[in-house]
């Protein structure tokens, strides 16, 4: 099989792995609370990918990091990721895993953008996009009567933390090795997720028996997993593209919606989710073509 082929089937691998995860954390909400099962399914993750960071930790220790940038790393990117999940996970109380999907891929649009003030410039078709998208969201969760559910706003919340989640990992990942983070990062989560639960929330141990299926599925298939394939496939892969292909993960959480949870859209609702899509899949494609046309700008030669 052509390595193309390999790194496009290992992406869509990850993006259907984690759209089907919305699916799991609203049905493992209806037995736990939502700081609860992210301590546990986060937990799950550590261990699951702590085999892979022995394989590959002669890699991670190539990149010579101290211990203090490490923590620091594991710190923020671990805070980050648990206020971005915190607020996913309360925001799909009261929303569906449908609208959750597409309302949070929005972070791919907003990472140009808050890339602003990192120094880095945000084009023209990343401010269209980032319109359509707006339009998007208003047709989705806003009603007739200009109403918007709070596990909507909660979503919109979670997509902006999940924007400046990503800055922190592009800015950390070379430097303390993408396993080793992803460890620490999901353990902090875990961590502060279950200080969390112990006070906000009645933690009972039987009922994690009914909730099992979906902590399983979230730990070891949307943790574990899919992002141990998010990380071989962009060893091959641009990123600009991989990108795009992971973009589906929105399909898939209102195809799984729809399947497991008898989830519906609107016809209101179904316009909002294509105008989201299609300003996700424009920024990326856009991005891809600017990547490939700088790649492929002759060299200028040097005068003498």
């Amino acid at each position: 099989m052509k390595k193309n082929i390999r790194t496009d089937i290992i992406l869509l691998l990850a993006a259907i792995l984690w759209g089907l995860g919305f699916v799991a954390q609203r049905d493992g909400m209806s037995h736990i609370g939502p700081f609860y099962y992210s301590a546990i399914r986060f937990g799950i993750g550590v261990i699951f990918l702590l085999p892979v960071f022995f394989m590959t930790r002669r890699q991670e220790a190539s990149t010579g990091a101290k211990t203090g940038t490490i923590l620091v790393a594991g710190l923020i990117t671990g805070l980050f990721l648990f206020l971005a999940v915190s607020a996913q996970q309360i925001g799909l109380k009261t929303t569906t895993a449908s609208k959750a999907g597409f309302i949070t891929s929005l972070y791919m649009i907003l990472v140009p953008v808050f890339g602003i003030f990192v120094g880095h410039k945000t084009k023209k078709h990343v401010w269209i996009s980032i319109l359509v998208a707006l339009a998007g969201v208003y047709f989705m969760s806003v009603g007739r009567d200009l109403t918007i559910l709070s596990g909507d706003l909660f979503i919109l919340l979670c997509a902006v933390l999940w924007a400046v989640h990503f800055l922190f990992i592009a800015h950390y990942s070379s430097r303390v090795g993408a396993i080793r983070l992803s460890i620490m990062q999901f353990f902090v989560c875990a961590v502060l997720s279950l200080l969390t639960a112990l006070f906000a929330e009645s933690i009972s141990p039987e009922a994690i028996r009914p909730a099992l299926p979906a902590i399983l599925y979230g730990g070891i298939g949307a943790v574990g997993i899919a992002y141990t394939l998010h990380v071989i496939a962009l060893k091959d892969a641009n990123p600009a593209y991989a990108s795009l292909i992971l973009s589906m993960e929105s399909v898939f959480a209102a195809i799984g919606g729809w399947l497991i949870l008898s989830e519906s859209m609107s016809a209101r609702q179904l316009t909002g989710a294509g105008l989201i899509l299609t300003a996700v899949i424009f920024s990326q494609l856009r991005e891809q073509n600017n990547v490939r046309k700088e790649k492929n700008r002759p060299v200028k030669p040097d005068t003498l």
